[in-house]
């Protein structure tokens, strides 16, 4: 099986959202469907997000060939501002690939794209968190060149909204 990274389109959709809501059910979090759905067709549509997947595909087929693709995972990424340096920077917030098709490759050619479509957008850095105890994910991450952050704490504040 061969990795292909692309932008997600509407015919991605339904399974976007399966992997959306398993990534959500991985913290914890329920969302129905059509919310799923509402949400990450809002944040592509608008242009909030960048919305990428991984599709696997046999061997010798062409990339595109719909019928024989199957979308594994996908990144979810916003672009914004970094004010201390007065440059474009990436949120890499949203990375998952289904169980079965993890040790594919999927999600090293998913941090892989993201970053390069960041480097193309004049982006100087892509940042992410992950938990804490997600080592398999920090060993991927470190093997890509992140480099955890030794300078800032990072913390939230939760408004209840």
């Amino acid at each position: 099986m061969s990795v292909d990274v692309r932008p997600a389109t509407d015919d991605d959709v339904d399974a976007v959202v399966d992997l959306f809501r398993q990534y959500l059910r991985f913290y914890d979090q329920e969302v129905p469907d059509a919310e799923a759905r509402a949400y990450l067709t809002a944040r592509r549509d608008a242009g909030d997000c960048v919305l990428l997947i991984a599709v696997l595909r046999p061997e010798g087929t062409e990339p595109d060939a719909s019928a024989a693709e199957e979308v594994v995972g996908f990144t979810q990424s916003y672009p914004t501002w970094s004010s201390v340096s007065l440059s474009r920077s990436w949120v890499l917030n949203d990375l998952f690939v289904a169980p079965e098709a993890r040790g594919t490759g999927a999600a090293r050619a998913l941090v892989r794209e993201t970053c390069r479509r960041a480097k193309e957008a004049g982006a100087i850095r892509v940042s992410l968190a992950t938990a804490w105890d997600n080592v398999a994910a920090q060993g991927l991450y470190e093997s890509e060149g992140f480099v955890r952050d030794q300078h800032f704490h990072h913390y939230a504040y939760v408004t209840g909204a």
